[in-house]
């Protein structure tokens, strides 16, 4: 039996503080990296897969996890029967922001990293497409990801080991935002403010929403560490003073 929804709206902390600006948020969450039998994460590292959102929030609930598997069984078993039932809520999510005067956002990829923009929906090259007006943005670790929608807005997640390094790098030159996790600036819960730069670039406080595509490109977004990450010893979690190792 297919979910009865796919999409969810102010169902966790941070999304909803976009309200503030005027935006409403909705996010399709999956089960993240090979969870599922199916790698939806193909550039995970050992590091941001223990420390997924998967784990953090609601996302550490019984019921929340499998109500995530069973949106990625109705994903893997029936790819435009999913995508035609994500694009009729986006459009009823769209409709509902209207009547409230909010602008509509939508994230994807909550916790995993699926290419989109490769999807075909009701005849249009993708579910981007098919909404031209709408803000969708997504977090990834695909670095090749090109000529993408106008809408479509995508942060580089940086991660541990010299790949990634390698595709953040190149991620900045090519004008993106690249979320960093970072120790020493306190917790989730009492914050220390970030500082201004990091790496010799801008930094912006990733947690005080989730509005990525607002941001000033190119710069880093500071992410507080959550759920799995507060003990991460493998180097997916970085020191908020700069990049004190080799990669």
């Amino acid at each position: 039996m297919k979910p009865q929804r796919l999409l969810s709206v102010g169902a966790d902390a941070k999304t909803v503080k976009g309200r503030k600006s005027g935006y409403e948020t909705a996010i399709l969450y999956l089960a993240p990296h090979t969870l599922s039998g199916t790698n939806l994460c193909p550039m995970a590292t050992a590091g941001c897969s223990a420390a997924c959102l998967f784990t953090a929030g609601r996302g550490a609930m019984v019921a929340t996890q499998a109500a995530r598997m069973k949106r990625t069984m109705f994903f893997l078993s029936d790819r435009a029967g999913f995508i035609a039932q994500v694009a009729q809520e986006v459009d009823l999510f769209v409709r509902s922001c209207e009547r409230k005067g909010m602008f509509p956002a939508i994230r994807l990829n909550g916790t995993s990293d699926i290419r989109w923009e490769r999807i075909p929906v009701a005849g249009a090259a993708n579910i981007m497409d098919l909404f031209p007006t709408v803000q969708f943005y997504d977090y990834t670790k695909l670095p090749n990801r090109r000529d993408l929608p106008a809408n479509y807005d995508l942060t580089y997640s940086l991660a541990e080991g010299s790949r990634n390094w390698t595709g953040h790098l190149a991620a900045l030159e090519n004008g993106y935002g690249v979320a960093v996790v970072l120790r020493g600036a306190g917790s989730s819960r009492w914050p220390i403010p970030f500082p201004a730069t990091w790496n010799g670039r801008p930094l912006v406080d990733g947690d005080r929403n989730d509005l990525r595509f607002t941001d000033p490109k190119p710069c880093y977004v500071g992410l507080r560490a959550k759920g799995q990450a507060v003990r991460d010893t493998s180097g997916f979690v970085y020191d908020v003073r700069g990049n004190e190792h080799v990669q």
